[in-house]
């Protein structure tokens, strides 16, 4: 709790800092003529059914709700976030105009949406009135989400819901609410990102925080009959403590070293089985298999920690590995039909096995006479996993990119990162030609793929780089540089050997040290982006971070 102290109290100086908003325009309605507080609905018993309309009075409250209800509804929702932020300053004007009406849209697209991250989903049952009163921050982040057609207005939304939060931890709030609604926005993280604002890790270690002060790693089974259905709320405390557990298990792989925020426990599968058996949403139904490849990756990653081992150990548990991907696979071939987004990570989750043995040194390698063989082996399998994965992910509509959440578009930029630096800068190896296997051609041909199927900006005077058009952006300039490499390949294909006048070639680094992406030695090209701009350093395990929040 020491390192969680430390860090609310950075977040404390970041509040501090903030500006405030600008005053509101003079046309809003007045923030002191709404409620500034909405109860948990587990705080609160549920509303009684409404008394009979006694026969005296004529002027009696109707049974159904006036139309301007629904205006009064979203006034004292933003009224509220608002009193929230009384310390900062106001909410921004252009939020406080979404009417009810948008914000009943938004909640439609978000259900969509959530299948591409089933751990905060929303029962058929709960209407946009319940949201706005019962779980104001979870509807504040779905509001954010699901704007994304309109690039100004979701970063105003994310700017604001930033603030919110962190008045609300600053205070101590702990709640169900707060912590669906931080993984929701962590969850699509991407076309909002703010390389000044709090970071994803930090924003982790908050939803952990509170997921443990809430007591969501123990959640004890009530005792009751079989026929007795679960605690609704029970249901979505494990989806959320679920949702903690994913994204911190795939967020991690970007930072090797550090410590896990949520590590794999029996107690996940458990509730990734309930959930799965009860049924209530259909997407539970691969809440279990989504925990076995998380489990999976942190597999890999404890396996391979080191960075050399004997060629045996290492071809052993490549093949242990490699048994239990397939057996998560075979297991989940009807589910992986139905939801894109499970396909997409047990690629991605094949990918990061090869890619991680690849990287191997192999300590016994020229005393193991197979060795050198099984290393080509384990680097033509890598960049096969990597257009495995890239293939597959061409072969979703326009829309459904939109829809994408941040850990998919994570794998996503790491591929496409692999295959370039397969292409570039892949270290020389007996066997191994880029030229022959057409490595920069395959990234051109995926590069296109994509950039062509994403969508288009559906404003022409919209200004802000939306997450796709800075994909099309920075992979342009990956494949330029693919392109003005692949021109100057050697005779043999490498861009490591030179001809020499007696018709034979000799490798330039015979006597140098392995290339570095910064270019502090090997190659020497003036056109290398790494060399114009040093956050383009394809090695830094920041540079997906740098991709996603456009500051390459």
């Amino acid at each position: 709790m020491r390192d969680f102290d430390k860090k609310l109290d950075k977040i404390s100086a970041i509040v501090a800092t903030m500006a405030p908003v600008s005053v509101l325009q003079p046309a809003l309605p007045s923030v002191t003529t709404v409620p500034s507080h909405f109860p948990e609905t587990a705080q609160r018993p549920s509303p009684p059914a409404p008394a009979p309309v006694k026969a005296s009075p004529p002027a009696s409250t109707p049974v159904l709700p006036s139309p301007i209800s629904n205006g009064e509804d979203s006034h004292s929702f933003w009224g509220s976030i608002n009193d929230t932020l009384s310390c900062l300053g106001r909410l921004d004007p252009v939020i406080r105009s979404i009417s009810f009406v948008h914000m009943q849209l938004l909640m439609d697209t978000y259900r969509t949406m959530s299948d591409y991250f089933p751990f905060v989903t929303l029962p058929k049952e709960l209407t946009c009135r319940d949201l706005l009163q019962q779980r104001p921050m979870l509807m504040f982040a779905v509001l954010t989400v699901a704007s994304y057609d309109s690039v100004l207005l979701q970063l105003t939304l994310s700017r604001e819901f930033r603030k919110v939060v962190m008045v609300k931890v600053m205070n101590g709030e702990k709640s169900l609410d707060l912590l669906q609604g931080l993984l929701v926005f962590i969850a699509w993280h991407h076309h909002y990102m703010d390389a000044q604002a709090v970071s994803i890790p930090m924003l982790l270690q908050i939803c952990a925080g509170i997921a443990g002060d809430l007591g969501l790693d123990s959640l004890t089974p009530s005792m009751r009959s079989p026929l007795q259905r679960e605690n609704p709320r029970d249901r979505e405390a494990k989806r959320a403590y679920l949702g903690c557990y994913y994204l911190a298990s795939n967020i991690g792989l970007t930072e090797p070293g550090k410590a896990r925020i949520v590590s794999y426990t029996s107690t996940l599968r458990t509730y990734a089985s309930e959930l799965a058996s009860s049924w209530e949403h259909k997407s539970d139904a691969i809440l279990p298999i989504l925990v076995d490849i998380c489990q999976f990756t942190e597999d890999v990653q404890e396996t391979f920690s080191g960075q050399s081992d004997q060629a045996l150990i290492t071809r052993t548990q490549v093949k242990r590995l490699s048994a239990k991907w397939d057996s998560i696979c075979l297991a989940s071939k009807l589910q992986a039909n139905d939801f894109k987004t499970l396909q997409w990570i047990q690629l991605a989750a094949h990918t990061y096995l090869y890619k991680t043995a690849a990287s191997i040194e192999l300590t016994d390698r020229d005393s193991t006479p197979w060795a050198s063989g099984f290393q080509l082996s384990l680097r033509v399998t890598c960049l096969r996993s990597i257009e495995q994965f890239l293939d597959n992910s061409t072969k979703l509509q326009s829309s459904q990119y939109e829809f994408l959440g941040l850990v998919d578009w994570l794998n996503l930029v790491s591929t496409m990162t692999s295959l370039s630096k397969l292409a570039l800068h892949s270290t020389p190896m007996a066997g191994w030609d880029t030229a022959e296997l057409q490595v920069a051609k395959s990234f051109e041909y995926f590069r296109d793929q994509l950039s062509s199927q994403m969508p288009r900006p559906r404003d022409p005077q919209e200004t802000n780089e939306d997450i796709f058009e800075r994909f099309r952006r920075i992979t342009a300039v990956m494949k330029m540089a693919l392109t003005s490499s692949s021109g100057r390949t050697s005779p043999g294909g490498s861009t490591f050997q030179l001809a020499t006048g007696s018709g034979r070639t000799v490798s330039l680094l015979q006597d140098l040290p392995l290339p570095k992406m910064n270019g502090a030695n090997g190659d020497d090209r003036s056109h290398a982006p790494w060399k114009l701009k040093p956050s383009f350093d394809l090695n830094s395990h920041q540079f997906p971070w740098r991709f996603l929040s456009g500051t390459v």
